[in-house]
């Protein structure tokens, strides 16, 4: 298996992954890239999911041992590269993914997971990697359509934009 995430030797093999997904929820992050200035923008990867091409943030499993402004330095060099930094990182939300339809508000059928969200100015320039195909700037007020958004993230990325009054 190619370690797109940068796991080094803390990478699970896939059968014990599979074991693991099956009983206990995952910890997870994710970033919602801003741009610097008065009136930043949101950065968004495109990517495949399980229902099919979306945007969605930047994120992925915290691996043992590492904090979690690490796992979020980590999937962000993972994704968009090392031309890309993160300054300002700042906590921003919990979200709970469930595999099962009906249980809460989002859903991923691939795992039980807990993310915790964080914002974060980024600089630099992308070089889409790992499980995005690209990388865009978005106006507040410009964002893709729900439907557009991959795992219901775009629900994310409206609770964190109200938490920070930029809704």
């Amino acid at each position: 298996m190619t370690d797109i995430v940068g796991a080094g030797d803390r990478w699970i093999p896939a059968e014990e992954y599979a074991r693991i997904l099956a009983r206990v929820p995952i910890a997870c992050v994710d970033l919602l890239p801003l741009s610097a200035g008065p009136r930043p923008r949101v950065g968004l990867i495109h990517r495949d999911t399980p229902a099919g091409p979306g945007w969605c943030l930047v994120g992925g499993a915290v691996l043992r041992n590492e904090t979690l402004a690490a796992a979020v330095g980590r999937h962000l060099v993972a994704t968009l590269g090392a031309g890309v930094s993160v300054a300002a990182l700042a906590y921003a939300t919990t979200v709970e993914y469930f595999p099962e339809p009906g249980l809460g508000d989002f859903r991923d059928p691939r795992k039980h997971s807990i993310s915790h969200t964080y914002t974060g100015v980024c600089a630099g320039t992308a070089a889409p990697a790992g499980e995005a195909d690209r990388f865009e700037w978005f106006a507040v007020d410009r964002l893709p359509a729900e439907g557009e958004f991959g795992f219901g993230q775009g629900r994310v990325v409206a609770r964190v934009l109200a938490g920070l009054g930029l809704s």
